[in-house]
């Protein structure tokens, strides 16, 4: 008689908080809950804590990287990318390409703000969500996405965006970002 299958141990697995061999808990500041299959590595952390500690910037995978340099934080280029575009398709991370063609991710808003307008400066690439308004150019997007989904289309990814230069910059003649 065949002996049964055992699950797997893994080496990875942390002690429960009720064993004894489970370290002290500290407090610590609550951290993002991420989707199933992505990781909370010390690059996946250090990424969105860069990310939360400016919402409306948008940063290219370059500027990402010399972020995290400044911080402390070693960062492989590579790494950083992968990340990034995992973090975009997980929904923690919006990527847009800017009217210079760069890719750059901001922190993703909630779904009624992902469907909102933005304004890009072109000179700091900050984004403001566009709120006054929205709900007719909601309402058409909506037809419009119904309408490509009806012909076939699928994984549709509306955005919607005015580039120009946000009023910090037009006032002090120098990026503001």
């Amino acid at each position: 008689m065949p002996a049964p299958v055992r699950p797997p141990r893994s080496s990875r697995a942390a002690p429960s908080a009720a064993s004894p061999l489970a370290p002290a808990a500290a407090p610590a500041a609550p951290e993002r809950a991420l989707p199933q299959g992505l990781r909370s590595t010390r690059a996946t952390r250090a990424v969105l804590a860069l990310m939360e500690s400016d919402p409306s910037s948008a940063r290219s995978g370059t500027e990402v990287v010399a972020a995290l340099e400044r911080r402390g934080v070693p960062a492989n280029r590579v790494t950083v990318y992968r990340l990034l575009d995992r973090l975009a398709v997980a929904g923690l991370l919006e990527r847009h390409v800017d009217g210079q063609r760069i890719t750059r991710y901001t922190l993703a808003g909630t779904p009624a703000e992902r469907w909102a307008p933005r304004f890009e400066c072109t000179d700091c690439h900050r984004q403001i969500r566009i709120g006054d308004g929205a709900a007719p150019l909601r309402a058409a997007m909506r037809r419009v996405l119904q309408a490509l989904a009806a012909a076939g289309h699928e994984q549709l990814a509306p955005d919607i965006a005015v580039q120009g230069r946000c009023a910090d910059c037009a006032q002090g003649g120098a990026p503001c970002g």
